[in-house]
């Protein structure tokens, strides 16, 4: 009774927030498809390549802790490098991505 004396008019439901690059169907959106198919070839390319380079490293590494434990120690640390650097170029991408699309 108050909303007709007042003349407030009534809040609509909010809309829920999508996902990134998912329409309202519920399917990829075009920015969503191209985005998707940019990191899945980042990942292919890049990542994959990196992840078989620092399980060498850390394999050679295993090898060295006896005989030259701050060469091994040196090596773990480009292995780590080499496996964390592209999740945060990834991370920085998707930031950068979701902020330009807003």
């Amino acid at each position: 009774m108050t909303e007709a004396v007042s003349g407030a008019v009534p809040a609509s439901p909010a809309v829920p927030r999508l996902a990134f690059g998912i329409g309202p169907d519920g399917t990829y959106t075009r920015f969503g498809q191209i985005v998707a198919f940019a990191l899945g070839l980042l990942t292919t390319f890049v990542f994959l390549p990196l992840v078989v380079v620092g399980a060498l490293l850390y394999t050679r590494a295993e090898t060295r802790f006896g005989e030259d434990p701050a060469r091994a120690r040196t090596l773990v640390n480009w292995s780590w490098l080499s496996i964390t650097t592209p999740v945060l170029i990834a991370a920085v991408a998707i930031v950068v991505v979701a902020a330009l699309k807003g």
